[in-house]
């Protein structure tokens, strides 16, 4: 486990006596299933709000997702910190009631229900009105609440390759999905910008905010600025090109060479030894080939040294330049090490590690509360009440 040294620009992890985070005393119920939902909550609890996770009979699914220990997923771990939990049947009278009063005295609800089987279940959007007219509900979905593909399950993969993500990340090869679940922690980040904006509009009109959104629109959203600029003007029918790999290899190893500007690429042919290269490079029109052609002239060069090698002279010549981490290269690179990004947190399974929330307010760092409940963990431990 990597350690964590001082650092003269921060304060020591946690809250000091004299912060209170941002959304203290927000009260969050959250009741979805995966990882879009309960990493939005997770973001919401690090900034500061009390968030309550509720869970059918069994768990949420995604407990038992990916690598696990002690019978609870690593991932369903690391995207449900610093809440309370306990476990509600909602086909039940008196789990339906509990799973009520919770929302009665709530200040933003997160669920990922279909919208049909919301109001099966006595949750729809009329039942949950009825219940609290200040409350924000955040509805999130695979594609929409209706339409042809409302009904259909949706995971990340799906939705990249709906996307256009799977076929841009192609270039020209097999389509690939990410293997990171790209979609769901995008949609997280932006269900979280979602609650915020709604607790302001809330704020405003002191009456309840239900936000519909989907993972097909966050992503379409996301995708739009460049992987749609062929697409921008109605009249462009022209093909897409991929941009060139900026991922390099070197003797031992690779690294990522960004140069963007002409002075950087004439920077970075003087590094490697070549700058007779400017002119014909200059001489070439078109941009996209002139780029292509660029990194195809530089390869052979790099594979003549190692990556420090040419880290070390490319920051030199002040070239964009960056080493190419795996997991464990990552936890101990120093400007890592510096942020004071990652602290441990003790559990009955002994101590993990954890990743503070990124932004820093007034030097203070957003470290994670406490560990992500245990199933049905808080039940009965509840002490809301039934109003605000």
């Amino acid at each position: 486990m990597s350690t964590l040294p001082p650092s003269e620009h921060a304060v020591p992890a946690g809250d000091s006596d004299h912060f209170t985070r941002p959304l203290a005393g927000i009260r969050i119920v959250e009741a979805a299933s995966y990882l879009a939902g309960p990493f939005a909550a997770q973001m919401l609890s690090d900034l500061g709000a009390d968030v309550i996770k509720v869970e059918p009979p069994g768990g949420d699914p995604y407990r038992n997702f990916g690598m696990s220990r002690h019978g609870v997923g690593v991932v369903w771990g690391n995207a449900n910190r610093g809440k309370q939990g306990v476990v509600l049947d909602l086909k039940t009278p008196d789990g339906l009631t509990a799973f009520r009063e919770l929302l009665r005295s709530a200040d933003i609800y997160i669920d990922n229900l279909r919208p049909h089987i919301a109001d099966k279940l006595g949750v729809g959007k009329e039942a949950v009105d009825a219940l609290n007219g200040s409350l924000i509900r955040l509805s999130i979905t695979g594609y929409g609440p209706d339409g042809d593909a409302a009904r259909e399950p949706v995971f990340d993969a799906l939705v990249q390759g709906r996307t256009g993500l799977i076929a841009y990340e192609a270039a020209g090869g097999v389509p690939k999905a990410t293997n990171s679940f790209m979609v769901d922690k995008l949609a997280a980040s932006f269900v979280c910008q979602l609650a915020m904006a709604g607790l302001l509009a809330r704020g405003r009109s002191g009456k309840a905010v239900h936000i519909q959104t989907s993972m097909l629109d966050i992503v379409s959203y996301f995708n739009f600025p460049d992987m749609f600029q062929h697409r921008t003007y109605l009249d462009d029918d022209s093909s897409w090109r991929a941009p060139p790999q900026p991922v390099v290899a070197t003797r031992d190893g690779h690294i990522v060479l960004s140069p963007v500007s002409g002075r950087q690429l004439g920077k970075t042919l003087e590094a490697i030894g070549h700058p007779e290269w400017k002119d014909e490079l200059r001489a070439i029109a078109d941009k996209g080939e002139m780029t292509r052609t660029f990194f195809q002239r530089i390869a052979a060069p790099l594979k003549e040294r190692t990556s420090q090698e040419w880290l070390a002279t490319f920051r030199e010549f002040e070239v964009p330049c960056g080493p190419v981490n795996d997991p464990d290269e990552h936890l101990e690179d120093p400007q890592v090490l510096h942020n004071r990004l990652y602290s441990t947190l003790d559990t009955p399974f002994g101590p993990i590690r954890s990743v503070r929330y990124p932004g820093v307010f007034d030097g203070h760092l957003l470290t994670a509360r406490f560990a992500a409940p245990g199933l049905g963990e808080h039940d009965g431990e509840l002490s809301w009440g039934a109003g605000r």
